[in-house]
């Protein structure tokens, strides 16, 4: 079996809540063989972006996201592997945490993401379809100034 490598970048958007209260965004995407699932946003870069550029560019194509600053830390970076139409994939995603200035938000594209939706942790952890995403979901939580 031929097994290639792929890279993504997403952002963890995060926002505060005047009560305190950390709040999470998962998108609900349609996979291209018809199912769903709760993720964070991500994707590939494009042609002369960096990781950071790819990240935001991502989320703002994904969930109309724009205002977000991201925290200056190290990615958090998830490694797994699939397999797709007889090539194994091993895939590595970088996630960079983003504050947010608002909840606004935007479904740009309904062929891909079904929902958007932001919770808190406990909501994400119970929402998040992959084991991944909820290992990433606990390092974000734990990053987060209280």
């Amino acid at each position: 079996m031929e097994t290639k490598t792929d890279q993504s970048y997403g952002v963890i958007p995060v926002f505060k809540e005047p009560t305190g209260e950390w709040t999470v965004l998962l998108v609900h995407q349609i996979s291209y063989r018809g199912d769903s699932f709760w993720i964070l946003p991500k994707g590939h870069a494009e042609a002369g972006e960096d990781e950071q550029q790819a990240a935001l560019r991502e989320l703002q194509e994904e969930a109309g996201v724009n205002s977000v600053s991201l925290m200056l830390i190290d990615p958090i970076r998830i490694q797994y592997s699939f397999e797709h139409d007889g090539t194994k994939i091993n895939k590595t995603v970088s996630y960079y945490v983003g504050i947010c200035e608002s909840k606004a938000t935007k479904v740009t594209q309904p062929k891909e993401i079904r929902d958007i939706r932001w919770c808190s942790f406990d909501e994400a952890y119970r929402l998040a379809s992959h084991t991944n995403t909820k290992e990433v979901l606990n390092q974000t939580e734990a990053l987060l100034p209280h």
